[in-house]
């Protein structure tokens, strides 16, 4: 889910793991006896690894993934960006691939070094490849700035060139026909006052620029202004037939409501007549969108509707809804599925997940550590749920569907398998004969990864709290390990039963191989779980975080340890963002733990309410106030770690990207301080300078692996 991407290509998701709070203890007993089933660890041996079948530094941050596919108009051909690193490349770049579905063979039809490749769209012959990139154009001139613009590759392998060359580049695009785009800009008005080399920055929640709908003829190349408006559009999807575009207009300039400081900005819905120019407002219950698609035919836009109940745009359910094109009329779907659906796609892939098919769609279904694969069905006016059976189900991520939904292609994996791309038949409510089509990451062969699984244990309140357990290496039963907990952030994510392309970030097979249990919690907050999702990830408002959290993570700890699996002298914890944020808690409370790694995240909100870029739409609604209303609310060192410094006795190493706009970096270095004046355990601090919430750059990445092993090799393992 973190990458960086031209512009607006970071899929919105990315806000969701980004700011955290800390709430009163205290809050997390039982409110009634439930019944719950447990799935226990099932303690079979591990083999140990020798040391050449090891993962290394140099695997992870190599590891080549695909971070978007799509099928060509007659579903023969599947075009496949590749995401990949190699020496001496300062950040991650893509080139796209296309594999002949029939023969299963495959080209490489870019051959781009460093450039950032997103938005996949086929034109509607299938004679072009367009896509969004920031790349620099060979033939431009020296000293060219890059800008992402629209470009369009031959299929046949006759190169790629880009079709636009937009001064500041374009936002969003799609075909309108195949001799005609649709994309959308920023429309800058000149500023006289201001002087070449001024950077200085207007703190605002206001978009500075219109960003309009501008239509490009390919054979002309000419191009006009579609819309007038004077805010911004974005999420922009055109129809099959060309006639209408469906997009969202918003004066903010971030992209979903839990991106903007005070949460009151509108985003409103509009259906574009693109032959008669008329506008109507669509779809007015939906504050927040998970992305829009359309029917095969047209006749119908499928909306992926964020919904939340106020004031926490976090805890969402992912519903479907349905505009009929022909008559006007609105409908939400039922999809027989109280969880939703599943946003949180592996490595910032596409996140809407409806898959139009001509009888209805494909659906990707919230179910905690592994979602399900669902097919829709238009019966009159029912909705059939089909949930669809084949050998990965429940472990499918992401996934295409061929225009005439006879074929799909999709992302497996689990959290010891790394990712394939694998193209399969779908008959009825079957996906059959899947074959993989990609051969990512050889240098991977021979590698033994940690075997891992998903468990449950009772967790606060009575509810069932599952997570994915990696044993170490060698590991034998009757025999007791230690434990590193890696905590998600969020605290609305979810860790899944997937391979994490970020295995920089949570190192789960490193701590694995060096003979560590490794857990890894969905506490309250996640998203994915509870009878309808809202439920389970609101549970932490109003001063329920803290405490529900924290007895959801010790409650698996004492499991563990009971079950005779960890060595309670041998504990750890570490993660990011939350995860860092949890972490700096659990130290303070529990004097067990012997190292811990804490990222972007600290323990004091003062800072995070005023320096991150969402803190009053967040922090208040989970602590109960601000800082104004209540400062003692803010004081409290049950709320605030940071005030019980003097009680840490666990060696923390921290890190902080320099400019993080989301966990600001005053709540990590004032924890810091805190912890270096008043702890009894040594603590170090390291800041990625020019960095945002993750680090992009290798050289950061490899720096934070590489001291981190250090310090948990001095404080856990030797």
């Amino acid at each position: 889910m973190h990458r960086r991407g031209p512009g607006g290509l970071c899929t919105v998701i990315l806000t969701l793991l980004l700011a955290a709070v800390f709430i009163p203890a205290g809050c997390g007993e039982k409110t009634e006896e439930k019944k719950i089933d447990l799935k226990d660890p099932s303690m079979a041996p591990v083999e140990d690894i020798q040391d050449a079948a090891k993962l290394t530094f140099d695997d992870v941050l190599y590891a080549e993934y695909v971070s978007e596919m799509a099928f060509s108009p007659d579903g023969s051909l599947l075009a496949w960006c590749k995401d990949f690193c190699a020496p001496g490349m300062e950040t991650r770049a893509n080139n796209i691939f296309l594999t002949d579905l029939a023969e299963n063979k495959t080209m490489q039809l870019t051959s781009f070094e460093g450039a950032i490749i997103a938005r996949l769209r086929w034109s509607p012959d299938g004679t072009r490849l367009a896509f969004l990139s920031e790349a620099v154009p060979p033939d431009a001139a020296d000293g060219t700035a890059a800008a992402i613009q629209v470009w369009a590759a031959d299929p046949a392998g006759g190169g790629a060139a880009p079709l636009t060359s937009v001064a500041g580049g374009v936002e969003e695009y799609d075909w309108k026909d195949a001799q005609a785009i649709l994309y959308t800009a920023a429309v800058a008005e000149r500023k006289d006052d201001v002087e070449p080399g001024d950077g200085t920055i207007h703190v605002s929640e206001y978009c500075e620029a219109p960003v309009r709908l501008f239509r490009l003829d390919l054979a002309s190349g000419e191009t006009a202004q579609v819309t007038s408006n004077d805010d911004r559009i974005i999420v922009l999807t055109v129809s099959p037939d060309g006639k209408y575009a469906f997009y969202e207009r918003t004066r903010s300039k971030m992209y979903v409501p839990g991106q903007t400081y005070y949460g009151d900005i509108p985003f409103n819905n509009y259906l574009l007549d693109l032959e008669g120019g008329d506008e109507e407002p669509v779809f007015p219950g939906m504050r927040s969108t998970g992305g829009a698609v359309w029917s095969p035919d047209s006749g119908t836009l499928y909306a992926v509707d964020l919904y939340y109940e106020d004031p926490n745009p976090y805890a969402f359910r992912a519903e479907a809804l349905a505009l009929d094109i022909s008559t006007g009329e609105e409908s939400s779907i039922d999809l027989d599925w109280p969880r939703g659906m599943e946003m949180m796609s592996p490595f910032s892939l596409p996140n809407t997940p409806i898959r139009p098919t001509p009888d209805g769609f494909i659906a990707v279904l919230a179910d905690g550590c592994n979602p399900k694969i669902a097919r829709y069905i238009k019966s009159g006016e029912e909705w059939e749920q089909i949930m669809l059976e084949g050998e990965h189900q429940g472990n499918i991520f992401y996934i295409e569907v061929s225009p005439d939904a006879e074929s799909v292609c999709y992302d497996y994996s689990n959290a010891s398998l790394p990712p394939q791309i694998y193209a399969a038949r779908l008959q009825g409510g079957e996906i059959t004969g899947p074959e993989a089509i990609t051969d990512l990451n050889p240098g991977f062969a021979g590698k033994i990864f940690a075997r891992s699984e998903t468990i449950t244990w009772e967790g606060a309140r009575g509810d069932p709290i599952e997570g994915v357990l990696f044993y170490p290496e060698g590991y034998e039963p009757g025999h007791r390990y230690p434990l590193v907990l890696v905590i998600h952030g969020g605290p609305f994510e979810c860790d899944k039963d997937r391979w994490q392309s970020y295995q920089w970030l949570d190192p789960y097979h490193f701590l694995s191989q060096r003979g560590a249990f490794v857990l890894a919690p969905n506490y309250h907050g996640s998203l994915g779980y509870g009878e309808n999702s809202i439920d389970f990830s609101s549970s932490i408002e109003n001063g329920e975080f803290y405490g529900l959290v924290t007895e959801d993570i010790e409650n698996g700890m004492e499991r563990l340890i009971g079950m005779g699996m960890v060595d309670e002298d041998r504990l750890g914890t570490m993660g990011w963002s939350c995860g860092s944020i949890i972490s700096n808690a659990l130290i303070v409370r529990d004097q067990r733990f012997k190292v811990a790694s804490c990222g972007a995240g600290g323990g004091e909100w003062v800072s995070e309410w005023g320096g991150s870029m969402f803190g009053d739409v967040l922090v208040p609604n989970l602590l109960g106030g601000d800082p104004i209303e209540n400062p003692g609310l803010f004081k409290d060192p049950a709320q605030a770690p940071f005030y019980d410094a003097a009680r840490v006795q666990t060696p923390v190493i921290m890190f902080q990207p320099g400019e993080d706009v989301h966990v600001t970096p005053d709540m990590t270095w004032i924890t810091y301080r805190g912890i270096q004046k008043y702890g009894n355990a040594p603590v170090e601090l390291y800041i990625f300078p020019g960095e945002d919430h993750v680090p992009m750059l290798i050289p950061h990445q490899r720096r934070k692996m590489v001291e981190e092993q250090k310090w948990f090799d001095e404080y856990l393992f030797e």
